[in-house]
This record gives C-alpha cells, sequence and structure tokens, in this order.
C-alpha cells in the first residue's frame, strides 16, 4: 500500500511539473487574437467584434484594425463580409473599440484579421521597425508575422466558412465546427505553413477563467498530417495558439522569422 501511495505522491508531482512546464512556455510572447461581445447571437443582431494585441488574457489592449492587412469576415454561405470601421468621435463618452457585424444569416460565421509584416530590430538607441540592412547598428532583428480566427454563429450553427482555408502564412483549420462541441469533446485541427502540413509542432490551448497570465492547461503536437486534437475540457470561450520560429540561415536582413495563429471559440 504504501508504494502505490508513493507512486500516486510521485505521480502527481511529474504531472504538476509538466502543468508547470507548460504554463510557462509562452509567457513572453505577444499576441494578436479576435473576440466577441457574444459568440451566440441571435439572428439579426449586430454583433461586436474585438481586436487585442498585448500577452494576457482575457486583458488586453485593443489592436488598431485599420493598421490590419486583412480584417474581414465570412458568412455561413462562405461571402466575404468587410467590417465597417468608424471614426473616432472625440464628442462621446464612449471609446468604442469594437466593429459592428450584422448577423442576417444564420449558421457560423468566421473573423479574420491578419497583421502586416513586420521587421522589429534592436539597436542601441531601442526597437526600431526597420530591417538590418536598413539599420547598420542593429544588434538583432526579427520579422514577425500574426494571424487571428474567431468563429461564432447566429441562430443555430451551421455552413463551413469555418474551415475555410485562407492562406495565410501560418493556419489553424478546424475540421469540425467549433460551436458544436461540449466539453468532453475533442476539437480536431489541421495545421498549416505556407500552404503545407505542420508537423511535430506544438499547439497551446486555455480558456478564460483558468488564468489571467499566458498560460496553457493544454499542449500538444501536431501529427505527421498537421493534425492535433484539442481536448474541450469544460465549457467556455476557449483560446487555440500555435507558435512558429524559424531561424535564417543568411541572417544579412533578419536573424528569425516568428508567426503566430491564435483561434477563439465559445463552448456550450
Amino acid at each position: 500500500m504504501k508504494r502505490r501511495m508513493k507512486g500516486k505522491k510521485l505521480s502527481g508531482f511529474v504531472i504538476a511539473v509538466i502543468v508547470l512546464l507548460l504554463a510557462v512556455s509562452q509567457s513572453s510572447a505577444h499576441n494578436l487574437w479576435l473576440g466577441l461581445d457574444h459568440y451566440d447571437q441571435k439572428v439579426g443582431d449586430t454583433a461586436k467584434v474585438f481586436l487585442y494585441l498585448a500577452h494576457s488574457l482575457p486583458f488586453a489592449d485593443p489592436g488598431r484594425p485599420e493598421r490590419m492587412k486583412d480584417f474581414f469576415c465570412l458568412a455561413p454561405s462562405g461571402k466575404k463580409m468587410d467590417f465597417e470601421l468608424k471614426k473616432y468621435d472625440p464628442e462621446s463618452f464612449f471609446n468604442e473599440v469594437g466593429v459592428g457585424l450584422n448577423m442576417r444569416k444564420e449558421g457560423t460565421y468566421l473573423a479574420v484579421a491578419a497583421m502586416e509584416p513586420v521587421f522589429v530590430s534592436v539597436t542601441p538607441e531601442g526597437r526600431k521597425r526597420k530591417s538590418k540592412k536598413e539599420l547598420p547598428d542593429a544588434i538583432s532583428c526579427r520579422h514577425v508575422e500574426f494571424f487571428a480566427k474567431a468563429i461564432f454563429y447566429a441562430g443555430k450553427p451551421g455552413g463551413s466558412s469555418y474551415k475555410t482555408i485562407l492562406g495565410h502564412t501560418i493556419e489553424m483549420i478546424p475540421q469540425k465546427d467549433p460551436c458544436l462541441l461540449k466539453s468532453g469533446d475533442y476539437l480536431p485541427l489541421k495545421v498549416l505553413f505556407k500552404g503545407k502540413s505542420l508537423a511535430g509542432e506544438f499547439v497551446y490551448a486555455t480558456y478564460v477563467g483558468f488564468s489571467t497570465r499566458e498560460e496553457y492547461p493544454f499542449a500538444a503536437r501536431t501529427d505527421t498530417d498537421g493534425i492535433v486534437n484539442i481536448r474541450i475540457t469544460q465549457p467556455g470561450i476557449w483560446w487555440v495558439k500555435i507558435p512558429l520560429k524559424k531561424v535564417r540561415k543568411d541572417k544579412s536582413e533578419c536573424d528569425v522569422d516568428q508567426y503566430a495563429a491564435i483561434l477563439t471559440f465559445e463552448v456550450k
């Protein structure tokens, strides 16, 4: 009995260490993601879509949609819907950071954001958005591309927009509608990098309420086909991330290419 108890204690300790390692593995990364006021809308309602660019979840600084390379939504039919950005009103008491979207059709919607690729160099004077070729005194440089998706619905989930391949440099494509998931289900995701299956890379997942830091209760590597199965452990808003770094052989322009894609959805 004592041996069994010691074994159980050791197993618990190992699990705790693994969870701790997962929790700290992405703690220093910047993130771009999309959120909704409600992921379940009524047909005819106006959804509010929010863009964030920061570290923490769910508390973060709003991003600027007008600075995005792509910022649009796909209706359940697959029709592209551009967001109408509001101009800042200096007379208003509200700082409206959410972008409205009329949910005219029943089904599952896909909101999309992609930032303009940018070089970020560290110099003796601080960080600058230029490559090493433009900054001879640059100490280091990284090239950054971030992408975000949010999946939500009006009335009842339906349609196939959620699995549309957009052609992003790095991309996660759900193999089933996340809006139909329940606690205990698995969400299969296919990860593509430059249009090809990305094997052997970690995908991280968390949910609102788990932590206000970038800590993850789930992490798993993609298989040889770029597939990873996310275990949905409880209801709530879920946040899934695939980060990727590629060190350049030729460092004359930049040292590292940094990519990330984040998907959010709600489980009832």
